[in-house]
């Protein structure tokens, strides 16, 4: 079954070298991952190192690897945000890393708000960070993105690490009250960091959690990820083993193996709201 795996953070060598593209490309090799999502780094941590727009960096850095895909990774509470989104659309990157614990921002602020209507608009895939971040969780508390969801019914996210162990129910809540039944939808559970016990005790869910979030959400839901550079060679060799013993149907495989994440860039959901059952 090929892989097509999310959220690959990558570098500029100079930057950060264990981090490159040449390096995500060996891993993919030795993983047998097919094809994998490549965020580009923050503008804030790479601007003084000569890439004002990591955007740009990217989408030729990655020009002549059709392995790879390309996320921009905007502030979206900067004066420029949707100015560089669309820039980001137009040069050809399919989504956008969001990290509100890392930028410092309230992610119902008024002006991100209006960043998540242009990425509805443009049909781009916003791929939160979600779990305890060091910083005030008043700002990004799970449970704000149904409010987000309830706004902007047809923009599709995923939720990293699926909250973290602290975050995990309100996580759930926020996914099963907007998902329809049974049905695709256009909200995701991101599979990554999650199941090492020593990398990030505070995400750290266990196999039996991800299996119970699939069971009570569906198989349209979860989305694998690497979590590049931060998961060694061996800790993604081991979440896939055991992502492989989940009792999933042979479908099921395949969403979280690579169809969710291909669904959750490609499709622009429309229509009414997704409900559940009348009672």
């Amino acid at each position: 079954m090929e892989i097509f795996a999310n959220h690959a953070h990558v570098f500029p060598e100079d930057v950060r070298a264990e981090g490159s593209i040449e390096n995500l490309l060996k891993l993919m090799d030795e993983c047998e991952i097919a094809r994998a999502v490549c965020f580009a780094p923050h503008r804030h941590k790479v601007d003084d190192l000569g890439y004002p727009e990591p955007s740009d960096w990217l989408i030729e850095a990655i020009a002549d690897e059709p392995r790879l895909t390309g996320f921009a990774c905007i502030n979206p509470v900067e004066d420029d945000a949707i100015d560089r989104l669309q820039h980001a659309v137009d040069i050809g990157l399919r989504g956008c890393k969001m990290h509100p614990a890392t930028d410092r921002y309230n992610i119902l602020d008024p002006v991100a708000m209006s960043f998540y209507a242009a990425a509805q608009d443009l049909g781009v895939l916003l791929d939160f960070h979600t779990g305890p971040h060091w910083y005030r969780i008043r700002h990004y508390d799970p449970r704000k993105f149904d409010e987000i969801a309830w706004a902007y019914p047809h923009l599709s996210m995923v939720f990293e690490h699926l909250g973290g162990y602290p975050f995990f129910h309100d996580v759930l809540a926020v996914l099963g009250n907007n998902t329809p039944i049974g049905r695709p939808g256009n909200l995701f559970g991101g599979i990554s960091s999650v199941l090492n016990r020593d990398l990030q005790k505070l995400w750290y869910l266990g196999i039996e959690l991800v299996g119970d979030a699939i069971f009570r959400i569906g198989e349209y839901m979860p989305i694998y990820g690497l979590d590049f550079p931060y998961n060694t060679l061996e800790m993604i060799r081991d979440d896939i083993a055991q992502l492989r013993t989940l009792d999933l149907t042979p479908e099921g495989f395949e969403k979280l193996f690579g169809g969710n994440l291909v669904r959750a860039i490609e499709h622009h959901p429309t229509g009414p709201r997704p409900s559940g059952p009348s009672n």
